[in-house]
């Protein structure tokens, strides 16, 4: 009797065992999406939409692509970049009147391009406690730089020598600026996967130094089983 005692237990307990093993699979499962990647637009004082002009032509919304990890339930690490860029052309002529007030024509014409990329690397926090809370708080930190790449290109036509002279021209340069980040953000689950996110941030501009905003706002997908 004694031992049918025990077998009944063991039987017990070997069936209990998968159902445990379920049990901590399911309450495992939010952490194991750990990888995210997201989408949406962007504005900064360096990429902003204020400079969007009727005419241009080029990637002239800026967009931006991140990447990130869940390093803890609460702490994620993440990689952002930011591209835009558009080109202006115009033209005008007139005439210049020089020291004895002769009337001197002139004509200038310009191609105008600039591409701007920022990239960024964030730590992002998250405030609130409870992980079941479709909205969720965050604070963010880090640092990130921008690269504005421009070239200019066109014609300048005058008779300042008396005859007509044609000089073409091309100028190229670049800027680099350095940012140390620190913002807030709010995101919303759609589903397990998806979620709304809006980030805005404070930058401290390390080449004027300055201050600068940014703000993005997109949709993000999470990996994972």
């Amino acid at each position: 009797m004694r031992f049918l005692t025990f077998a009944l237990g063991g039987l017990l307990c070997t069936a209990a065992l998968p159902a445990l093993a379920q049990t901590t699979t399911v309450a495992d499962a939010p952490t194991a999406r750990r990888f995210y990647i997201g989408l949406g637009a962007y504005h900064s004082n360096y990429q902003n939409l204020g400079d969007l002009r009727y005419g241009d032509t080029g990637f002239r919304v800026p967009v931006q692509l991140t990447a990130g990890y869940q390093l803890r339930p609460r702490l994620a690490l993440e990689l952002g970049a930011a591209y835009c860029g558009r080109t202006s052309r115009y033209a005008y002529d007139g005439y210049f009147y020089d020291g004895s007030g002769a009337a001197v024509y002139y004509q200038y014409s310009n191609t105008y391009t600039v591409r701007t990329t920022s990239v960024s690397a964030l730590a992002r926090y998250t405030l609130t406690r409870q992980p079941a809370h479709r909205l969720q708080f965050d604070v963010l930190g880090g640092v990130g730089l921008v690269h504005a790449a421009r070239y200019s290109r066109g014609t300048q036509i005058d008779r300042f020598s008396g005859s007509t002279q044609s000089a073409p021209f091309a100028v190229r340069n670049a800027t680099n600026n350095w940012l140390l980040t620190a913002g807030l953000a709010a995101r919303y689950r759609l589903s397990s996967r998806f979620e709304l996110n809006f980030d805005i941030t404070t930058n401290r501009d390390l080449t004027r130094p300055d201050f600068i905003g940014s703000a993005a706002l997109g949709l993000r997908y999470r990996f994972g089983q």
